[in-house]
């Protein structure tokens, strides 16, 4: 054999090395993964591998499924999620799992995945068929949901298999009212498709007074740039997966959402302020708040002129106090969020039962208590009148966890002043979550199947009329 000859047959059989190594990692990596990820705290993340390309899903709260590029070389396997910055995930096949590094900018931390899939993970997102639009959604506080973004209605959704049965209400069972099936391109619920409706998600982290938070933006579908809203929390140390719900409801109406872990929450760094609404709690949650809108404004994708605050409970003294300092807030949306000084908020909760009693007072006795006590503690109202933005208040007459009466009455005269473009609605039979029930007791809405009615079309109508919502 003469020496280019032996050339020739050395490259092939270095090239067909080569070929079976990179044929035998895509065939090692192949397949269903379920594990953990920690940037902070652990989170979930699921991955399905096939041809170069990978479904990949986070936990709850964070981005869903999305199709990107897999590279596996040898026993080494990286892929990576859009955000700001990216989220990447680089690693190495041993048998049937995969362990390495995940970073995201300066953030470092590890991923451990092993055979497995996670339907409800994948089933995360919008659908929209059958004239309905549809969203699963999920918290770390009960089972996940399917909500009907236009009339409200909403049922449990419970594991079976690779499907779901439906329950009957928010969080209940029984009796059930069939079954759903969903994937990364689409539902069936109830023999009735329904396409996934194609919205893009980032993992992001912006700076905050002295801290970097951790949150998932998701962009409605279009070019943009869209409107869109920060996401505040209620009270107590939550992360970005706080009411989905009705985050999933501004999307539904084209407007973009940024949901952040509070400081020291999730994957979020800072120290967390603390549960109680003290004045140096609430400026502090505050300024993420403003940080965030100021995140967004800065954006190509978002329009910074149509960009806000919105949130529940607690929300309702952190959003008038950024909006009041921070120009870029153009708008907010508050769901059942108090207008009362802290001090007079909890009477009204000892006084009302917090939903897990009944109250043994009437609505008009405790109110009346309420103000004979007195106000005291943070109180929203010097913040509100610094608000010149549109605002909306939301509020249910059944909650009793903030006092939804008298928050109205501290309202009514500011929203009546010269040039306030304010507006408060109150439903009749919703409790703090906005949830329809007749005694607004939480084991009630556990049994509720419904959102108040009228109250995503409120939402919806007043996006319209602000320029808000896409369409």
């Amino acid at each position: 054999m003469n020496r280019l000859r032996l050339l020739t047959l050395t490259i092939a059989l270095a090239c067909a090395g080569s070929a079976g190594a990179a044929a035998g990692a895509g065939t090692a990596v192949n397949g269903s993964w379920l594990g953990t990820y920690t940037l902070g705290r652990p989170a979930e993340v699921t991955v399905t591998a096939a041809g170069g390309r990978a479904a990949v899903a986070l936990g709850v709260g964070h981005a869903g499924v999305q199709t990107v590029r897999l590279s596996a070389t040898g026993r080494r396997v990286r892929f990576q999620l859009p955000g700001a910055p990216a989220l990447v995930f680089s690693g190495r096949v041993a048998g049937r799992q995969i362990s390495g590094a995940a970073t995201q900018g300066s953030a470092r931390g590890t991923f451990r995945l092993r055979r497995g899939a996670a339907p409800e993970l994948v089933a995360r997102g919008l659908y929209s068929g059958g004239g309905r639009t549809l969203a699963f959604v999920d918290d770390p506080y009960g089972p996940a949901r399917l909500v009907d973004l236009d009339s409200g209605e909403v049922r449990a959704l419970y594991p079976s298999g690779t499907s779901f049965v439906v329950g009957s209400g928010f969080a209940a069972r029984s009796p059930t009212a069939g079954s759903a099936r969903f994937d990364a391109k689409a539902a069936r619920v109830a023999n009735t498709s329904a396409a996934r409706v194609r919205v893009r998600e980032l993992e992001v982290r912006f700076p905050s007074s002295g801290a970097v938070l951790s949150g998932t933006l998701t962009l409605p579908p279009g070019a943009g740039p869209h409107p869109a809203v920060a996401w505040v929390h209620g009270s107590g140390p939550t992360p970005r997966a706080y009411l989905p719900d009705l985050q999933a409801l501004l999307l539904r109406h084209g407007v973009a959402v940024l949901a952040y872990d509070k400081r020291g929450v999730g994957q979020s760094g800072g120290r967390y302020p603390g549960e109680s609404p003290t004045d140096a709690a609430i400026d502090v949650l505050a300024r993420d708040a403003a940080a965030a809108v100021r995140f967004l404004a800065a954006r190509p994708d978002i329009d910074p002129t149509r960009v806000g605050l919105a949130g529940h409970s607690q929300a309702g003294w952190i959003i008038p106090l950024a909006a009041s300092r921070e120009r870029a807030v153009r708008f907010a949306v508050i769901f059942s969020g108090p207008a009362v000084t802290a001090d007079e908020n909890d009477l009204y909760q000892d006084l009302s039962g917090q939903g897990e009693q009944p109250a043994t007072l009437s609505d008009d006795a405790i109110d009346a208590e309420v103000l004979r006590r007195g106000p005291g503690g943070v109180d929203p109202i010097p913040w509100i009148r610094q608000v010149r933005v549109p605002a909306l208040w939301l509020y249910g007459a059944l909650d009793r966890h903030i006092p939804p009466r008298l928050s109205a009455r501290r309202l009514e005269p500011i929203a009546a002043e010269p040039g306030r473009d304010f507006a408060i609605a109150t439903f009749a039979k919703a409790n703090h979550t906005l949830v329809e029930t007749q005694t607004g007791l939480t084991a009630e809405m556990l049994a509720s199947n419904t959102f108040a009615p009228g109250l995503f079309a409120r939402v919806g109508d007043w996006l319209r009329a602000h320029g808000l919502a896409a369409g």
